[in-house]
């Protein structure tokens, strides 16, 4: 009887295992897709799995030549796909880091202040057709690109924002970041995304709010100068047409803290 016991407790803590293997093999490879979704990676992924596809068929069919060749090929992947997928890493590994369990959001005064001057400003420049880029900082530092604008370090106003981005002001090329209380800097230079998936009509300044989304987790705000549309980058993504209240219930879910359950 106690045998027949042990035995069956080995099995069920057999196939415990094997489901917890599967389950998070299972979550990995989702969240590796989910990662590579909508970037050139996943042309490459779609080859690498071609190739396997091909070595395997190749062993049985048994073209020794082919399959050596496959052989020593995927004896230097490793590093060829490190080269190759650099930026994905880089920017998968800053996601690993990162996954929103330090950044807790600004406090509720705060962010309501922050709120309210940018989306007001957002919305005079569209309604003038004036284009601005505004990226407001997070978890990540921006350090980088703070230094490679002016230092303002001014207090957030709307009419500050505006100021920055009329066609006459010496700052208003580049972009400006916001990091807490304070405008830290303008005419500062952000990556441009090279997401071959993007729309062609976006311009330069579309293009390098979308980059840093990609680079940081920073919200980044976009105002069109040909359209006066206001659209808001993610994460890579973005999404356009948003109207000034539509904005701000966005920002809100993204920047300010959350309360405790």
């Amino acid at each position: 009887m106690s045998t027949t016991f042990y035995n069956s407790s080995l099995l069920f803590t057999s196939h415990w295992r094997m489901i917890s293997e599967i389950l998070i093999l299972w979550f990995v490879f989702y969240r590796i897709m989910l990662f590579l979704k909508d970037t050139k990676a996943v042309y490459l992924l779609r080859g690498i799995v071609i190739l396997i596809i091909a070595f395997f068929v190749f062993q049985k069919i048994g073209f020794d030549t082919l399959n050596w060749i496959l052989a020593k090929i995927f004896a230097i992947s490793v590093i060829a796909l490190t080269i190759i997928f650099q930026p994905e890493l880089r920017q998968g590994l800053v996601r690993l880091g990162q996954q929103q369990l330090f950044y807790t959001g600004f406090r509720e005064a705060e962010a309501e202040a922050l709120i309210k001057e940018v989306c007001t400003a957002v919305d005079i420049l569209a309604q003038a057709k004036i284009g601005a880029l505004i990226a407001i900082q997070r978890e990540i530092g921006l350090k980088n690109y703070i230094e490679s604008g002016i230092r303002l370090d001014a207090n957030i106003s709307s009419e500050i924002i505006r100021s920055i981005f009329v066609k006459d002001s010496p700052l208003h090329d580049g972009g400006v970041i916001i990091a807490g209380e304070k405008i830290v800097a303008a005419t500062c230079l952000f990556p441009l995304s090279d997401n071959a998936n993007l729309d062609r009509a976006l311009g330069m300044r579309h293009r390098a709010g979308i980059g840093l989304s990609e680079e940081t987790d920073a919200v980044v705000i976009i105002v069109s100068e040909e359209r006066g549309v206001i659209s808001l980058a993610v994460g890579g993504r973005l999404t356009s047409r948003l109207s000034k209240n539509d904005l701000a219930i966005i920002l809100k879910g993204l920047i300010k803290r959350r309360k405790k359950k």
